[in-house]
């Protein structure tokens, strides 16, 4: 017994132990925490992460309850320790964060009993104390030799960025906010060693597995070996969009002629989702991969998205048992709104370690954001809490119909090749790099454009501007004082910035911190774009600096940096770069490099485009031209053009008409000339759109004839790789279109179970996932079937 109690005393001398794996470390030395790549800038979208809060991606040491400035965007910090005061005293504490931060406080040492204190809703500068009454709390009585924990989590979007945590106190000033300082802080230790980073080798010790490895989590787990062809590649989700189907709804992606054949785009995820980008409309995107789990037990999923999304997980590994389960969000929600329909989540479901499970997202978006995201609870993450799925969890589907079309950009993780592109097998190749030197990475190096963006600077003095005597600010509202005004030329559409301090060694003092960023069109009339904290620079070789403010689209000609740090001396950049696109006023002539058109100038987009002499603009009904001379020009009508004119030499006229070109007695044209007469309709009908009139033309005369007394079922040629399969439904209800081979194997589903109107459907898919041979292609519905072969040739 005596035994058992000094052991306990002595732990207690080393180590301090607060609450299970967390003690009081050591003072005036703080861990900031630091996760990457978060998809948006809302604190739930930082907790969500599966990393959180165990496995930071970087991690830095501070001596006070301030962050660094201006580190990245996107990303995520966590600061835990404690606080202790020698003497009690009455505190008030104050937060100032960009974007949104949380402080929260314990009543003791113990982290359970901590609760948020305070918070910054919205972003706010760094000695704006007030602008929101939940940054400052109610004042607290702190006892002298308490040990109180504290935790805060702060997130960025983009922009700026820090955090502070102020306090008001008889110990430092009670009048003024302070920074709260290392001699009342204490880090965390005795904290348990961190898992292995996940995709380790390990063994899980269950002999029937393969490729066992660490997931982060301390969980070792492998994979059943298996004969299904459809289990692809390890740690990799793909997802697929389709393009150009409006509506939010996903019967409106389910009945899109180009679903699931033919993809506009693929794109690999770290996780079993999407971001959202705010970029596309009219969308729909599809995921399918197995899922493994790496511990045995109760799972609970969970699905977001906008608009229109679900979630299948099939009882094993089959496809056909996708149904099982199910949780869908049937209006839209926010990327981490878990709970606002009722069938966004499923129960709880056992599922076993190794086994194989086939799992799907279908997503359709109308507009606004496009995202879509699956969640978990599992038996090794927090209790309740919902967390993203990682990729290291599922494997490829091998078994999609999918393939993107011939030529789309693409990479095809092969640093010696260039131009990669999909061929018409569906793979992304790339062209390999010819010459002596292949094996080298200088055989891939692509040199930077002339105005692009470089990543470093050096510490020589040459390579950095210093002002050492002030001046009158071009912007009246400055004043004087040490600035920098860039003239690009000609007016440009802006976007992000990096921004490299002063970065002489020994000298970086003189680098600005505190700076405006003006911008103007005409260098007489200037708006200010942001107040900007900038860090000092490293003052040695390789120096990165760092991201600046964004102008997100502004256009401006000039630029004005102002330093507005007090003080005499010097003060110095080293370098400014700007993402920007030259952006001339609209009607400004141009040349679009397209021999084929004409009067090219700028539009408000910044684009330079030209009219096409062979595109009609249908404007007017008719056009007739006289007894006149004719330079390059396109005239074009509704209906008709008609002329009796001539054309000079040396000049290009075309005559575009809806329904016809007249040339008159008189009309002449010389040698020189080069002459168009194009007939080019104003209806819109695409060629596809004239495809589905010929063959709903045909099934509705059949009708008219009472031929049709059953389901149709037509299949036709669109070009060498792809086919339409156009099908009649003569009775409301579910139906099913499916791909077998010779033997009775089912190859591709290209409709699932889906009702269906009385009516006329059409599916596109291309031919390059098929080996040569004959195909059946089965329509079963409510009350009938239909089927016909497909021929697939080398």
């Amino acid at each position: 017994m005596l035994k058992n109690i000094t052991y306990i005393f002595l732990f207690s001398l080393l180590c301090n132990h607060i609450h299970g794996q967390i003690c009081v470390g050591d003072p005036g030395i703080l861990e900031w925490k630091v996760w990457n790549g978060l998809y948006d800038d809302d604190i739930s979208d930082f907790t969500v992460l599966q990393s959180y809060p165990s496995r930071p991606d970087t991690t830095k040491s501070l001596f006070k309850l301030k962050g660094p400035n201006n580190y990245n965007d996107l990303y995520g910090a966590l600061v835990e320790g404690f606080i202790k005061v020698d003497t009690t005293t009455t505190a008030i504490f104050n937060i100032t964060a960009n974007r949104y931060g949380q402080f929260y406080l314990s009543t003791d040492d113990n982290p359970d009993n901590a609760s948020l204190l305070i918070y910054n809703p919205s972003q706010v500068n760094q000695e704006e104390h007030d602008i929101f009454p939940e940054q400052t709390s109610a004042p607290i009585v702190l006892t002298a030799g308490q040990y109180y924990y504290f935790k805060v989590v702060h997130v960025e979007g983009y922009g700026g960025d820090h955090f502070n945590i102020w306090w008001k106190t008889h110990l430092v000033d009670a009048n003024n906010w302070n920074v709260i300082t290392a001699a009342y802080l204490y880090g965390i230790g005795c904290e348990d060693p961190p898992c292995p980073e996940p995709g380790t080798s390990c063994d899980d010790g269950d002999p029937t597995t393969i490729n066992d490895i660490e997931d982060g989590h301390c969980n070792c787990f492998g994979e059943e070996t298996t004969t299904n062809t459809c289990i692809g590649e390890k740690s990799k989700v793909l997802a697929y969009r389709y393009e150009g189907i409006s509506g939010g709804s996903l019967n409106d992606l389910y009945e899109a002629t180009n679903f699931p054949g033919s993809p506009s785009f693929s794109e690999e995820y770290e996780y079993f989702g999407r971001r959202s980008t705010n970029e596309l409309v009219d969308v729909g995107h599809a995921m399918q991969a197995y899922l493994t789990v790496p511990a045995s037990g109760l799972y609970k999923f969970n699905v977001t998205g906008d608009d229109n999304t679900i979630l299948f997980l099939s009882s094993d590994e089959s496809p056909d048992n996708r149904q099982a389960h199910q949780c869908f969000v049937s209006g839209w929600s926010y990327m981490t709104e878990h709970d606002k329909y009722i069938w966004q989540s499923t129960s709880n479901i056992f599922l076993e370690k190794g086994k194989y499970y086939y799992i799907e997202i279908n997503q359709k978006d109308g507009g606004g954001s496009e995202h879509f995201s699956a969640f978990w609870q599992t038996p090794f993450t927090e209790p309740g809490e919902w967390k993203r799925i990682p990729a290291i969890y599922f494997n490829d589907y091998d078994c999609e119909i999918a393939c993107i079309p011939q030529g789309t950009l693409c990479d095809d993780g092969d640093p010696f090749t260039n131009n990669d592109m999909y061929d018409a097998n569906c793979d992304c190749v790339g062209t390999p790099c010819t010459g002596p030197d292949c094996d080298s990475p200088l055989a891939n190096y692509v040199p930077f454009e002339k105005c692009g963006l470089t990543e470093q600077l050096d510490d020589n003095p040459d390579n950095n501007w210093l002002s050492c005597q002030t001046s009158a600010n071009p912007n009246p509202l400055r004043g004087v004082g040490h600035w920098m005004e860039f003239d690009l030329g000609e007016r440009h559409e802006l976007y992000e910035t990096q921004f490299w301090n002063y970065n002489v060694a020994g000298a970086t003092q003189q680098g600005m911190e505190v700076i405006s960023v003006d911008y103007s069109i005409d260098g007489n009339t200037w708006t200010e774009l942001e107040i900007f904290n900038l860090p000092l620079a490293a003052g040695g070789s390789g120096y990165t600096g760092t991201s600046g403010p964004n102008f997100n689209g502004i256009y401006a000609r000039y630029v004005l940096i102002t330093s507005l740090d007090g003080g005499g001396g010097c003060r110095g950049l080293g370098k400014v770069a700007f993402n920007a696109v030259i952006c001339p006023f609209q009607g400004t002539l141009c040349d679009d490099g397209n021999e084929n058109t004409f009067n090219d100038q700028y539009n408000n987009n910044c684009e330079c485009t030209g009219s096409a002499f062979d595109e009609n603009d249908c404007g007017e009904m008719m056009v007739m031209l006289g007894d006149t001379i004719l330079t390059t020009s396109k005239y074009s009508a509704i209906e008709d053009v008609m002329s009796l004119s001539t054309i000079a030499p040396d000049n290009r006229v075309s005559f575009v008409g809806g329904k016809s070109v007249v040339l008159d007695v008189g009309f002449e044209t010389d040698g020189q000339t080069v002459f168009q007469a194009v007939i080019d309709s104003c209806e819109e009908q695409s060629g596809n759109q004239n495809l589905f009139t010929r063959e709903e033309t045909l099934i509705q005369k059949r009708l008219e004839n009472k031929l049709l007394e059953q389901n149709t079922l037509t299949i036709t040629q669109i070009n060498e790789n792809e086919v339409m399969v156009s099908y009649y439904i003569k009775s409301p209800g579910e139906a099913q279109l499916e791909i077998y081979d010779i033997m009775g194997n089912r190859k591709y589903r290209l409709v699932d179970h889906e009702f269906k109107n009385k009516g006329l459907f059409h599916k596109r898919f291309p031919l390059s996932r098929f080996d040569a041979g004959n195909y059946q292609v089965i329509l079963k519905s409510k009350e009938d079937s239909a089927n016909r072969m497909l021929n697939v040739s080398n």
